[in-house]
């Protein structure tokens, strides 16, 4: 084999390397992060069902790391005001989407 041939085969093989390193898959996040998710879910969950003014609207609490997503529907304004007031407090919880929407009942 020349070694212009042997260049050119090393050259390839080389940028074959990097292009399969760059497009590996990203390591799953830890379990860590998981349990963290459920967990602030299940409290900001208890907090708001344990609010009287809330316990019977429909709030549906998700977590993507620290940020507490809230859903659903509570009957004022205030309550909505109320609902992500009582997400904040949540331990852990930097942020808080709030999405619920207002129906009077």
């Amino acid at each position: 084999m020349s070694s212009k041939i042997k260049q050119l085969v090393l050259t390839f093989l080389l940028a074959l390397a990097v292009v399969g390193c760059s497009t590996a898959p990203k390591d799953p996040p830890p379990s860590s992060i998981k349990a963290l998710d459920s967990t602030v879910v299940t409290t900001a969950k208890m907090n708001l069902k344990t609010d009287p003014e809330l316990a019977a609207s429909d709030i549906q609490v998700s977590a993507e790391n620290d940020l507490l997503v809230l859903r659903g529907t509570v009957p004022s304004e205030e309550a909505k005001a109320k609902a992500e007031e009582i997400a904040k407090k949540t331990k852990r919880v930097e942020k808080v989407a709030n999405h619920l929407e207002v129906k009077p009942q």
